[in-house]
C-alpha cells in the first residue's frame, strides 16, 4: 500500500511542477515535495496513510490511525517546514487499485489530505489516535498548486 501510495503522490507532484524527496529514516515524514519557481524554492512535508477500512458510514470522512507522537509533532511544527497528512483508501484487493488498458494507466483510489499545523490536541493516554481526513478535501495536482501558493505568500497549507 505504501508504495503505490507513494508511486500516486509522486505521480501528482510531477504534475504540479514539484520535485519529490523521499526519506529512507521514518522520522514521521514520508515526502518533502519541493515547488520551484524563479529559484524559490517552496517546500512541503508529507507523511502519508493508507487503509482499507477508512470510511465513516456517510463517506464523508476517512479515518486513518498514526503514533500520538507523531501527531502532536505534525500538529505543533512551529516555524519549520509546513505539513499535512496524505491519506488514501484502498480495497483489500491489490488488482482493483490500478487498471491498465492502453493508451491510459488508471489509478482508482484518490488521496485526501488534511492540514497538520495547529490540529486540536487530542485528548487521552492512548500511543495511537484517530484523524479524520474529510472526503472534499482531495489531494490533486490542482490543489497542490494552490497550496504552495499559498505557502509562498506566507500562509499555510
Amino acid at each position: 500500500m505504501e508504495a503505490f501510495q507513494g508511486g500516486t503522490i509522486s505521480a501528482i507532484a510531477a504534475s504540479a511542477g514539484c520535485k519529490v524527496n523521499g526519506w529512507n529514516i521514518d522520522d514521521g515524514i514520508d515526502f518533502t515535495l519541493v515547488h520551484n519557481i524563479a529559484g524559490e524554492r517552496m517546500p512541503l512535508d508529507v507523511q502519508l496513510k493508507a487503509t482499507t477500512v477508512g470510511w465513516n458510514a456517510s463517506k464523508t470522512a476517512l479515518s486513518v490511525r498514526m503514533s500520538r507522537r507523531r501527531y502532536d509533532e505534525m500538529r505543533n511544527l512551529g516555524k519549520g517546514i509546513p505539513g499535512i497528512l496524505v491519506t488514501m483508501d484502498l480495497p483489500e484487493d491489490q488488482a482493483q487499485w490500478a487498471q491498465v488498458t492502453p493508451p491510459e494507466t488508471i489509478l482508482r483510489h484518490s488521496l485526501y489530505w488534511t492540514p497538520m499545523r495547529g490540529a486540536k490536541s487530542i485528548p487521552g493516554s492512548s500511543e495511537t489516535v484517530t484523524v479524520s481526513v474529510p472526503s472534499s478535501m482531495v489531494f490533486d495536482d490542482h490543489i497542490l498548486c494552490q497550496i504552495m501558493a499559498r505557502l509562498r505568500a506566507g500562509g499555510f497549507p
